[in-house]
C-alpha cells in the first residue's frame, strides 16, 4: 500500500496549517489588537464549537503566512468568535509557535478541565525539539493563553481526547510515533499512552495506561476518530494507518489499516470483528481515507463517517467512483442495528473518487433532522465543491435533493482565481456562528481575492446554503497576510 500526498493538497497546505486551533497573541503593527467577544456562561455539556458559551459557535483554523520578503514561512494559529452577525473578524486572537520552523498538531476541542467551557489542546514542537502540549483554556470571555501543560509526558503527542472510562473527565490519547514502515525512521515506533483525567491547569493526569499500538514497532496511527458508537458513556476510537509494505519482506504479517478500540475503565481494548467494515470503506491504493464522527440518523448514538472509493475488479484497477458510507452506531455495537448506508450521486450517477472527503453532520436546513457536508477536492482541476446531503424523512441523509456550491456558483461574494485551483472545501466541524438554530459551513480558498485567499461561510438557511448570503473576509482582516507568490 502507498502514501501519497496530492498536488492540489499542496496549495491549500501553504496557506492552511490545520483546523480547530487558536491562539491569543498580540495584534501585529498593522493590525488593531482584538475585541472581547460577548460574555458568555458555563454549562454542565459545553458545546463543543463554541470558546466562550455565549450561544455562538467560534472558527478556528491555522494559517500559515509568509515574510514580506517571502524569505520564511509562519504558522499563525487563529480564533474568529461568532456573533448575532456571524464571524466577527474584530475579535480575532492570533499566536505562533514562538520559534522559526516550529508547527502544530491537530488541535482537540474538549473541556478538559470539567469548568463548563470548551478548550483547546494541541501539541507545539519543530524537528530538532521535543513536542510540548498546550492547552488554551475557555472562559466566558473567549479563550486564555496558551499554557504549557508541564506535568504530561515529554514529547506526548495530543492524537485524540474523549472520556473513554466514562467517569464524565476528558481523557488525552497519545498513539505513538514512528516505525519502521517509515522510511525516514530510525528506531521503531514508540509505544501510545491513554492519560485519565481529570486534569490540573498542569495537565497533571488521574492516572495513565499505556497503549500496544505500533503493529511490532512497524507503525503507529496516523489519525483517531472518536465517537461513542454504542452509547455505553465510553468512546470508541477509530485508528488508521498509512505504511507502504508492498514490497518490504520485513513488514509484519498482521498488518491492518485500521484498528478498532473501545474504551473501559482500565484502558483501550481492541475489537477486530468491527475493522473489516470499516477497512472496507476507507482503503485505497494510497492509503486509508479518514474517517469522521457524527450523529447521523438523529437518533443519539453516534454514527461513523467514511469516505469512500468504490471498487473494481482487478483490486488494482482504479476506483469506479466515490461515496459516503455510515457505520450506522447502536447500543449493541457499530454496525449492529440499521443497515449501512453508501450514498452515490442521485439515481445512480457517478461521483469523483475524492467525493466524501472531510464528512460533517449538523442541522443545515433548519428541520430537526442532521444533514452531511462533503468536500470533492480535485473537482475541476483542484478547485473544489462543497456538497449538502439533506436529512431524509428516515432520518438518513442521501442524494436526494442535494445541493452543490463551488467557486463557480452564482451569488457567491469574492473573486476566484480564474485558473482554478481555488481549493473550494470546507473545513469540518459545521457551525452555528450566528446562533440561528442552522448549522453553517466555512470554507477558506487561499487563492481567492488576487491570491489574498478568503473565508467563505455558506450559512445554512430554511432552504439549505443560500450563496447571496454567505459571508467573506480575509486573513488580512484577521491580521494574518498569506503574501502567496
Amino acid at each position: 500500500m502507498r502514501h501519497a500526498v496530492s498536488l492540489r493538497a499542496a496549495v491549500a497546505l501553504l496557506a492552511v496549517g490545520g483546523c480547530l486551533l487558536t491562539g491569543c497573541g498580540e495584534g501585529s503593527p498593522a493590525t488593531p489588537a482584538p475585541t472581547k467577544p460577548s460574555a458568555g456562561k458555563p454549562s454542565n455539556e459545553p458545546r463543543p464549537g463554541d470558546f466562550n458559551g455565549d450561544g455562538y459557535d467560534d472558527f478556528a483554523t491555522v494559517l500559515t503566512s509568509q515574510s514580506k520578503d517571502r524569505s520564511r514561512s509562519e504558522e499563525n494559529l487563529v480564533v474568529v468568535y461568532g456573533s448575532r452577525d456571524g464571524l466577527a473578524p474584530a475579535t480575532a486572537q492570533r499566536t505562533s509557535p514562538g520559534t522559526e520552523f516550529a508547527y502544530f498538531t491537530s488541535p482537540l476541542r474538549t473541556d478538559l478541565d470539567g469548568d463548563g467551557y470548551t478548550d483547546l489542546v494541541v501539541g507545539r514542537g519543530r524537528a530538532d525539539s521535543r513536542l510540548t502540549t498546550l492547552a488554551l483554556f475557555g472562559g466566558a470571555r473567549g479563550l486564555g493563553p496558551a499554557t504549557e501543560l508541564t506535568a504530561l509526558p515529554a514529547d506526548f503527542r495530543p492524537l485524540a481526547a474523549a472520556d473513554f472510562d466514562g467517569d464524565g473527565s476528558t481523557d488525552l490519547l497519545d498513539g505513538g510515533q514512528g516505525g519502521t514502515g517509515d522510511p525516514a525512521a530510525t528506531v521503531p515506533g514508540s509505544a501510545g499512552l491513554l492519560l485519565h483525567g481529570p486534569f490540573d491547569s498542569k495537565g497533571t493526569p488521574k492516572r495513565q495506561a499505556a497503549l500496544d499500538l505500533d503493529q511490532h514497532g512497524y507503525a503507529t496511527p496516523t489519525t483517531a476518530t472518536t465517537g461513542d458508537f454504542d452509547a455505553d458513556g465510553k468512546a470508541e476510537v477509530v485508528f488508521t494507518y498509512s505504511f507502504d509494505a508492498e514490497e518490504d519482506e520485513s513488514a509484519p504479517e498482521d498488518l491492518h489499516t485500521v484498528g478498532y478500540y473501545e474504551g473501559d475503565e482500565v484502558g483501550l481494548a481492541r475489537d477486530p470483528a468491527r475493522e473489516p467494515a470499516i477497512t472496507e470503506a476507507v482503503e485505497t491504493f494510497d492509503g486509508p481515507r479518514t474517517p469522521a464522527t457524527g450523529d447521523a440518523d438523529g437518533d443519539g448514538v453516534d454514527d461513523l463517517l467514511l469516505p469512500t472509493q468504490l471498487k473494481v475488479a482487478p483490486a488494482d484497477m482504479p476506483a469506479k467512483g466515490g461515496a459516503l458510507t455510515i457505520l450506522y452506531g447502536d447500543r449493541s455495537g457499530l454496525g449492529a442495528g440499521r443497515e449501512k448506508s453508501v450514498i452515490e450521486g442521485e439515481d445512480g450517477a457517478k461521483r469523483r473518487t475524492d467525493y466524501g472527503s472531510s464528512p460533517a453532520t449538523g442541522d443545515v436546513n433548519g428541520d430537526g433532522r442532521p444533514d452531511i457536508v462533503v468536500d470533492t477536492p480535485d473537482f475541476r482541476r483542484h478547485d473544489g465543491k462543497v456538497t449538502l446531503l439533506p436529512g431524509g424523512p428516515g432520518g438518513v441523509p442521501s442524494a436526494a435533493g442535494e445541493q452543490t456550491v463551488d467557486a463557480g456558483t452564482d451569488g457567491l461574494p469574492g473573486t476566484p482565481n480564474p485558473h482554478y485551483w481555488n481549493a473550494f472545501d470546507h473545513q469540518p466541524p459545521l457551525l452555528d456562528v450566528n446562533g440561528d438554530d442552522h448549522a453553517d459551513a466555512v470554507v477558506f480558498a487561499p487563492l481567492y481575492e488576487k491570491r489574498k485567499g478568503a473565508f467563505l461561510v455558506l450559512r445554512g438557511t430554511d432552504d439549505g446554503f443560500t450563496p447571496t448570503k454567505t459571508q467573506l473576509f480575509t486573513p488580512d482582516e484577521v491580521g494574518v497576510p498569506l503574501r502567496l507568490k
